[in-house]
């Protein structure tokens, strides 16, 4: 039986309608000042973001310039005074604005570090036991406050020796600039005046004829 091709199809003159409940001026003057906030932050970022872009890599140099101060225990710096092994790895990172604990001990338990699991990068911190701590400058080369005599140096480790790495851990957070705090901060803001404009509409899906 062949389809009758030549029967109209009668559209409802009248299709129910909804229309969206409007918003308060509040709410629609958020709406409206978002994008040029985004484009603000955004503006902000891309001045900001590449003097610190990567707080890893700054405390790594930072810490390059110590070479040849003195290892003193206890020594936090600056360089006159000395560090000791802890002290090079927690002054390097307090110039970028990261705090970490004091001792290597203290560091194994912090929930600051992180277990590396990739190719260490430049500025990881690199344990030897759980008495040393070293940053990582590439390949077998640690820096180090070593030994009391002895300076702040590059040390090369060779695998197979009695003195290798027991561990290597990143600092959570340290490879991203201070324009991440901020820019989850923007997020959370649209996220939230967003919800509240959805929350203040009554868009509603309907079927023709329903």
């Amino acid at each position: 039986m062949r389809p009758n091709l030549t029967k109209k199809i009668t559209l409802p003159a009248h299709l129910p309608r909804t229309t969206p409940a409007s918003a308060s001026p509040k709410l629609r003057l958020l709406a409206r000042l978002a994008l040029p906030l985004i484009a603000v932050f955004t503006a902000v970022g891309m001045i900001a973001a590449p003097a610190s872009a990567n707080r890893r890599q700054d405390a790594m140099s930072w810490a390059l310039r110590q070479r040849g101060c003195p290892y003193v225990t206890g020594g936090t710096g600056p360089c006159g005074n000395g560090y000791d092994c802890s002290g090079l790895v927690v002054a390097a990172y307090a110039k970028v604005g990261m705090a970490l604990p004091r001792t290597t001990y203290e560091m194994l338990d912090s929930h600051a570090l992180k277990r590396q699991t990739g190719h260490p990068k430049p500025g990881n911190l690199v344990f030897f036991g759980d008495g040393h701590v070293t940053l990582y400058f590439w390949r077998h080369v640690v820096l180090q406050a070593p030994v009391p005599g002895e300076n702040v140096q590059l040390t090369r480790w060779y695998p197979g020796s009695s003195w290798v790495p027991t561990g290597y851990y990143k600092i959570r957070d340290a490879g991203n600039g201070p324009m991440r705090g901020m820019s989850r901060w923007v997020h959370r803001i649209i996220t939230r005046y967003h919800l509240r404009i959805h929350k203040n509409t009554s868009l509603r899906d309907v079927a023709a004829g329903g």
